[in-house]
C-alpha cells in the first residue's frame, strides 16, 4: 500500500515549495496538494508557474479553508504544512486537537520555502508542535539543533532533505563566461529603503546602458498590489514608474519587467543578481553566474549571511562591470548542494508508516502549547498583513497606556 501525503500551502513561495516537494516523492506516493484560503493566497498565474515543470496536474488542486483541516476531513498519513508560519500553527493545533493523543494518525511535518539559515525562534516556534521539521542544508540542520537544545520540552525531529526544486545532485555545473541576459530577483522585505531599492534599478539601467545585446530582467514575484508572501512597500515596478516620471531612468529605460517563473527566466547564458533571494540557489544549481549584492550589508537583517564565504558576493559597480565570482566548493558542500542519500524518503516513509497504525503519540506539553497559542496568531490566517500591523499598533498603544509591557504581547 502506497504511503499518503497531503501538501498544504497559502502563498506562491509555499506553493512552489509544496508542489517541487511532491513532485521529487514521485509516483510511490499517494499525492494532494490544496491551497488553504487566506489573504496571501496565490493568482492564477503564480500557481501555474508554481506547477510549471512538475508532474503534478493544476487542475487537480483543491482549496480548503482552516475549518477543513481537521482528522475528520484529511485521510493522507502525512500533512506537509508548506505555509507561512500563523497558518501552520492553526493548521497543527487543528489537526492535533481532533485525534487521539494516544493513538494519532496523521505525522505532521513543515519546511520553509528557501533560504533558513540563520534559524529563527519565531520560525520555529510556530513549527514545533509537528512530528518533523525539514533542513535543506548542513548548516541550516546545526542552526536549528542548536536552537532545538535551548528550549525545553517537545521539539519536532530535524530531517536534512535538499530544496525540491534544485536538480543537481551534488556540485552544480561549471558557470558559463558568456551571458546575454542578466536576471534581477527582488526579495520583498529587503533592502527596506526606498532609496536603496532606487539604487538597484538604476544600476539595472546603468548595466543594461554600458553592455549592450544584454537582455536586463527584474523579475517579480508579482506586479504592485498582487499577493505574495511577504507584503513588499516598495514593489520595483511601482519605483521604476516614478524614477521615469522623474526622468532618472530616461525615456526610453532598458529594464524589462516580468513575471511567471523563475525557471523560465534563468534560459541558458542568463546571469541572476539578487541581495537575498533564493532564486541564488537556482541559479547556481544550473551552472549560472550569480551575484549577492553587498551594498546594503551582509547580515541577519539582509536575510544574507548564509552567503558568506561563498565567493558569489558582488556589488552594484562590478554588476555593471560584470565581474562575477564562483561559488567555493566547500561553501557548496555545506549549502544546499551536498550530496543526498535515501536516508530522507526512508525516514519519510517510515513516519508514514508509523502515522497509518496509530502509533503517533502528542504529549500533555504539545497540547498546553497549542492550546494557549495568542489570538494574533490566528487573525494573521484570515486578515491582510497591513489590518494586522494596524492592530497589533493599536494593541501596544492601548497596553503602554495601560503599564503593561509593550512586548508581552510580541
Amino acid at each position: 500500500m502506497k504511503p499518503s501525503i497531503l501538501a498544504i500551502a497559502d502563498s506562491d513561495s509555499y506553493l512552489k515549495l509544496a508542489t517541487a516537494f511532491l513532485d521529487r516523492l514521485g509516483p510511490t506516493w499517494h499525492r494532494r496538494v490544496a491551497l488553504v484560503r487566506t489573504p496571501v493566497m496565490p493568482t492564477e498565474e503564480q500557481i501555474a508557474a508554481a506547477f510549471e515543470g512538475t508532474s503534478l496536474d493544476p487542475d487537480q488542486l483543491e482549496f480548503l479553508t482552516m475549518q477543513q483541516l481537521n482528522a475528520n476531513s484529511i485521510g493522507e498519513d502525512i500533512v506537509f504544512a508548506a505555509a507561512t508560519g500563523p497558518v501552520v500553527a492553526e493548521a497543527y493545533s487543528r489537526i492535533l486537537r481532533s485525534e487521539p493523543a494516544g493513538a494519532r494518525r496523521t505525522a505532521l511535518i513543515s519546511a520553509l520555502p528557501g533560504v533558513a539559515f540563520p534559524a529563527t525562534a519565531k520560525g520555529w516556534n510556530y513549527r514545533r508542535a509537528g512530528d518533523a521539521f525539514i533542513c535543506h542544508s548542513h548548516a541550516e540542520a546545526r542552526d536549528f539543533s542548536f536552537m532545538n537544545e535551548e528550549r525545553p520540552g517537545h521539539q519536532p525531529t530535524i530531517m536534512v532533505s535538499k530544496l525540491p526544486f534544485l536538480r543537481s545532485t551534488g556540485f552544480p555545473p561549471a558557470q558559463h563566461e558568456h551571458i546575454n541576459r542578466i536576471v534581477f530577483a527582488p526579495q520583498a522585505k529587503v533592502p527596506l529603503l526606498r532609496e536603496e531599492r532606487e539604487s538597484i534599478l538604476l544600476a539595472l539601467e546603468k548595466t543594461a546602458r554600458l553592455n549592450p545585446g544584454i537582455d536586463v530582467v527584474v523579475k517579480l514575484r508579482a506586479r504592485a498590489g498582487e499577493p505574495q508572501t511577504h507584503l513588499e512597500q516598495f514593489p520595483y515596478d511601482v519605483l521604476a514608474e516614478d524614477l521615469a516620471a522623474s526622468g532618472q531612468l530616461g525615456p526610453q529605460s532598458h529594464l524589462r519587467f516580468d513575471t511567471g517563473s523563475m525557471s523560465e527566466a534563468l534560459s541558458e547564458r542568463s546571469a541572476l543578481v539578487t541581495v537575498s533571494s533564493t532564486a541564488a540557489l537556482e541559479s547556481i544549481d544550473r551552472g549560472l553566474p550569480t551575484m549577492i549584492l553587498d551594498d546594503f550589508g551582509i547580515s541577519p537583517e539582509m536575510i544574507n549571511t548564509v552567503f558568506q564565504a561563498s565567493g558569489l558576493i558582488g556589488n552594484l559597480q562590478s554588476l555593471s562591470d560584470l565581474q562575477f565570482g564562483s561559488p567555493t566548493k566547500a561553501w557548496l558542500r555545506e549549502n544546499y548542494f551536498h550530496r543526498v542519500d535515501g536516508s530522507f524518503i526512508d525516514a519519510l516513509n517510515s513516519l508514514a508508516s508509523r502515522a497509518s497504525e496509530g502509533k503517533l503519540q502528542t504529549n500533555q506539553e504539545v497540547l498546553d502549547f497549542i492550546k494557549n497559542q495568542p489570538m494574533r496568531q490566528r487573525l494573521r490566517t484570515v486578515l491582510p498583513t497591513p489590518i494586522v500591523k494596524i492592530l497589533q499598533k493599536l494593541r501596544r498603544s492601548f497596553n503602554k497606556s495601560r503599564g503593561f509591557n509593550a512586548n508581552s504581547w510580541s
